[in-house]
This record gives C-alpha cells, sequence and structure tokens, in this order.
C-alpha cells in the first residue's frame, strides 16, 4: 500500500469536511418536506440557498483537486517526500464555493422549490444563473474530476492505491446522487405528478453524501495506518 503524504491527506480531510457540510442543515429541508411548507422563515431561507450552494459546489471543486493530486503523485512518486503544500488551491476551491453561494442570493430569486417545500433559486426565472451555476459551478469542476479519474483508471495507478480508489469511487457516487436529484427536478418542471416520497428519496439519497463518505476516508486511514506500523 503506498503512503499518503501529508499534502495529499488535507486534501481528502477538506473534502470530507466539505461533505460533511452538505449534510449539516438537511434537517431543515427535511422537516420542511414532511410537513409540506417552509417552517424556518425568510432569513433562514436565504441561509438555506447560500449554503445548499456554497457546499454542494465546494465539495465538487475539492473531488476535482483531490483527484489531481492523487494523479501527480502517482505520475511523480518523488512526491511523496517532497511534501508538496495544497494550501493556496485549497483556499481557492473553498473561495469557488463560497462565490457560488453568495451569486445564488445577490444575482437570483430565491423561494420554495418546485420539487418539493425547501428554499432554493427559483431556476426558471434566472435562466441565465442556472446555466452558468450548472457549466461553471458544477459542470467544470465535474469534468475534470472525470477526467483525472479516468487518468487514473487507465494508466493503471488505482492497483494498490486505496486513497486513489475512494475519491475515485466518490466521484462516481456524487455523479449518480445529484443525477438523481436533478431529474427528479427536471420530471416535476415538465408537469409529472410525483408522490411526496418520490419526491424526497432523491434529496435524501443525494444528501447522504456527507453521511457516507467520512467512514469511507476513515477506514482508508487506518488502513493506511496500520499498514506503516508493519512495515
Amino acid at each position: 500500500m503506498l503512503r499518503v503524504s501529508k499534502g495529499l491527506k488535507s486534501l481528502h480531510q477538506h473534502l470530507t469536511l466539505a461533505n460533511l457540510f452538505v449534510v449539516l442543515f438537511f434537517f431543515m429541508g427535511a422537516i420542511s418536506h414532511f410537513e409540506q411548507r417552509w417552517i424556518f422563515g425568510d432569513t433562514m431561507c436565504k441561509f438555506y440557498v447560500f449554503w445548499c450552494k456554497f457546499t454542494p459546489v465546494a465539495s465538487m471543486t475539492l473531488l476535482a483537486l483531490c483527484l489531481y493530486g492523487e494523479y501527480q503523485h502517482a505520475l511523480d512518486p518523488s512526491l511523496e517526500k517532497k511534501n508538496v503544500s495544497y494550501t493556496i488551491p485549497l483556499c481557492m476551491a473553498w473561495a469557488y464555493g463560497l462565490l457560488w453561494g453568495s451569486l445564488a442570493l445577490t444575482t437570483s430569486e430565491y423561494g420554495q422549490e418546485p420539487a418539493g417545500f425547501t428554499c432554493t433559486v427559483i431556476w426558471y426565472k434566472v435562466q441565465s444563473f442556472t446555466n452558468y451555476l450548472t457549466i461553471l459551478g458544477f459542470g467544470t469542476p465535474s469534468l475534470l474530476a472525470f477526467y483525472y479519474s479516468f487518468n487514473l483508471w487507465h494508466k493503471g495507478f488505482l492497483i494498490d492505491n486505496p486513497m486513489a480508489q475512494a475519491a475515485v469511487g466518490l466521484m462516481i457516487s456524487m455523479t449518480a446522487q445529484f443525477s438523481a436529484y436533478a431529474g427528479c427536478y427536471m420530471m416535476v418542471l415538465a408537469g409529472h405528478h410525483l408522490s411526496l416520497y418520490a419526491i424526497a428519496f432523491p434529496q435524501i439519497w443525494t444528501k447522504s453524501v456527507g453521511v457516507v463518505h467520512p467512514f469511507i476516508y476513515s477506514h482508508v486511514f487506518a488502513s493506511n495506518s496500520t499498514n506503516e506500523k508493519e512495515e
């Protein structure tokens, strides 16, 4: 098993934190969904809109950064000894998420979402913002994550590299989760009637990213520590 440098560990730790942030205030959406109305007031609605744009964009950007780091270390194993710092890229990734969270409040309309009862950007009223968020906020980091995942797999760098395996697994998981939510949302906008539970399931599954992924990482870190002791 490959040793994990402090730089790579910091990337994965920040990604774990971002994933926890995704689920942190999900209880507000879940409660409002089953109450069939937003019950936390206008101020918290604004905060919820900000948080639900800030954390997913930051999480996807950090995932792309993790995969980039894994790919660079796989290409040049000597980087393990150089202890490369990712402080500036990490700050930029968090700032990128904050940018889109702030833009959601300052350049768009928000309110109860058509696919449920939580607060979100009213997509069909601010089509330009929606397009920019989809292409730049989510699309670009997703494409980068896919590119580095494919190269890690294609060049055989996933073998005996659990950290890279975890990162690629998270990329696949996050793509599936957000695709389910987007599909449900588009069906409602198209006029299809879905039951309350059919609407709730994709949202709960999407937010589960913050619950499941830290356990994956804790197992990876524990396995790596055990391997180092044996060596």
